[in-house]
């Protein structure tokens, strides 16, 4: 029978498990149990607080602090058993409205919206941007020459003309050393520019080889998802046609999502295993329960004062008995209620479902599954049934099942070679 999640199962499934918590954070009691989260760390938080600030009081402080400490600590636990009873009130919940929580639900998947379409990501390297060409090397300006000033007045009568002489002639071959230089300096200006130029287009050519290699990888990226994503939409292609002739495989594989899409606790053993039978175009469904011992045995929470203890007031064991065994009732019906609903080709016109719950015997020692429920109903007596107005037991009944006399003891029905014979 097949169990175990398939691709479009799993999708589905994560798909359905984010929208419930989705919806339940924005719930009125989620909000209210994060609020009662908060209380608590931030009384756990003034209560340390408190502490540290009493091992720096006076006598009369330290008094004083430790009344503000124990006023802290109580306030402390009682947020804490705040946050416990809202804790529990949701886990209660959940296990009580099983079979209304599908009810504003339609259980029936689209397989056309699975389809994978491929949204590539921009492509990125951080060889994109070309790297700038060098500046211009400048010519070093011109040398000019200066020609030192004339001696005037009594100077140039008493040796002024032969200094000045001197002066011009050291200027001149002072002037003409430089532009030997600035000659030489131009000069190596072009060969300086083409070192330049080809070293920039040595580092420009590396950077365009990398910037290809980045390339080349990213298209490879994007073929590489566009191919998975042809893969599935082919193999989702199948499945729907598959679905659509009432092959065995194709309509076990579409209710393998309409179970993914069915959100349980995550440690409840879910999904069920299923079989269909193509020539009487019946589901069988192997469906189990939790243990009974897996669910919260807790009715509230209490902060005794006297003992400066948090205590658990248990259920009663009839009411443990009565939650169980309205458990059996409303998955079962939920079960049959979803593959029903899911199911709008009518391929599958009827189900037979066997419900138990794994655990070990202890007697023996050895891992067992104890059956507590069988039913078989086919699709229009189950679809005359208004599951808003019933009560689950009765219409287990109504239906013909064999259910156990005591499912919370785990008190097994006899099976006869198939559900039917029931």
């Amino acid at each position: 029978m097949a169990r175990r999640r398939g691709f479009f199962a799993e999708m589905a499934h994560q798909a359905a498990v984010a929208e419930k918590n989705r919806q339940r954070a924005h719930a009125a009691a989620v909000r209210a149990q994060a609020q009662r989260q908060r209380q608590a760390e931030q009384a756990r938080r003034q209560y340390e607080q408190a502490v540290r600030a009493a091992e720096r009081q006076s006598a009369h402080e330290v008094k004083m602090a430790e009344m503000e400490r124990q006023r802290l600590h109580r306030e402390a636990q009682e947020a804490e058993v705040d946050r416990l009873n809202g804790e529990l009130s949701l886990q209660l919940a959940d296990i009580d409205n099983l079979l209304a929580a599908t009810l504003d639900v339609d259980d029936f998947v689209d397989l056309e919206k699975l389809r994978t379409v491929v949204e590539q990501p921009p492509f990125e390297s951080r060889y994109s941007t070309p790297i700038p060409p060098p500046a211009p090397l400048p010519v070093p300006p011109q040398p000019v020459y200066v020609e030192p000033e004339a001696p005037r007045g009594v100077g140039a009568v008493l040796g002024g003309k032969k200094k000045h002489a001197e002066a011009v002639a050291a200027a001149q071959a002072a002037h003409a050393q430089a532009y030997s230089a600035w000659q030489q300096a131009a000069a190596a200006v072009p060969m300086q520019q083409l070192a330049q130029m080809t070293e920039h287009q040595k580092a420009e050519q590396a950077r365009l080889s990398k910037l290809a290699f980045d390339q080349s990888r990213y298209e490879a990226d994007c073929d590489r998802r566009q191919q998975e994503a042809d893969a599935a939409n082919a193999d989702l292609e199948v499945l729907i046609d598959g679905l659509r002739r009432g092959a065995p495989e194709a309509v076990e594989e579409y209710l393998g999502v309409v179970f993914g899409n069915s959100v349980y606790p995550p440690e409840w053993p879910w999904p069920p295993a299923h079989r269909y039978d193509a020539t009487g175009r019946e589901l069988e469904i192997q469906l189990h329960f939790p243990a009974p011992g897996d669910l919260p045995t807790v009715r509230q929470y209490k902060y005794v004062r006297a003992g400066d203890q948090i205590t658990a007031t248990e259920q009663p064991q009839k009411e443990q008995r009565d939650r169980f065994a309205r458990l059996v009732a409303n998955m079962t019906l939920r079960t049959l209620h979803e593959v029903f609903e899911a199911d709008r080709g009518g391929i599958v016109q009827s189900i037979s479902l066997i419900g138990s719950v794994s655990h070990v015997d202890p007697a023996a020692g050895r891992d067992t599954a104890t059956p507590l429920i069988a039913v078989a109903v086919d699709r229009s007596t189950f679809e005359s049934i208004d599951l808003r107005r019933v009560d689950p037991a009765e219409t287990l009944k109504h239906l013909g099942a064999v259910v156990s006399k005591n499912p919370h003891a785990l008190t097994p029905i006899p099976l006869a070679p198939g559900v039917r014979a029931h």
